[in-house]
């Protein structure tokens, strides 16, 4: 169903130059949308040292379909991703090519992902996706690095 490429995060990011516009969506960081005021809303933190595994999507879309293409990842996030087991958070970005968007999914371990991505309903909602962008995913484990201004 998916591409898997075996690189880090930073040289996939750094490679695929996607400098990307992050915005939350009820559903990936909370049940309101974050604002720069909004000092209350959840936020979704990376961690080092392989103590989480990182699922980034890579999905090229054409500019009429980017927002249905965003509408079914709420949709599918609050529907079926956020209820798998080892699910912990999603994020979605905007890449500033405006032609991809970058799903940040975070899960426990590997086992969980590949264990989701088996499941009937994912295939079915997959197939949504596939009609609207395309896409290639990664799986990531951090490397024990992580700088912050």
């Amino acid at each position: 169903m998916f591409k898997q490429i075996d690189h880090d995060r930073r040289s996939f990011l750094r490679n695929a130059s996607l400098l990307s516009l992050s915005f939350s969506l009820p559903g990936f960081a909370g049940e309101h949308r974050k604002t720069a005021d909004d000092a209350d809303a959840p936020t979704i933190e990376i961690h080092t040292g392989n103590k989480i595994t990182v699922l980034i999507s890579v999905f090229t879309v054409q500019p009429e379909n980017e927002q249905k293409l965003i509408e079914l990842f709420e949709e599918g996030t609050l529907s079926i991703f956020s209820k798998q087991p080892g699910y912990i958070s999603a994020s979605l970005h905007r890449g500033v090519d405006s032609k991809r968007l970058v799903l940040y999914g975070q899960w426990e371990s590997q086992q969980y992902i590949d264990a989701f991505r088996k499941k009937p309903e994912v295939g079915q909602y997959f197939q949504k996706v596939k009609e609207l962008a395309t896409v290639e995913s990664i799986v990531c484990n951090d490397i024990p690095f992580l700088h912050h201004k």
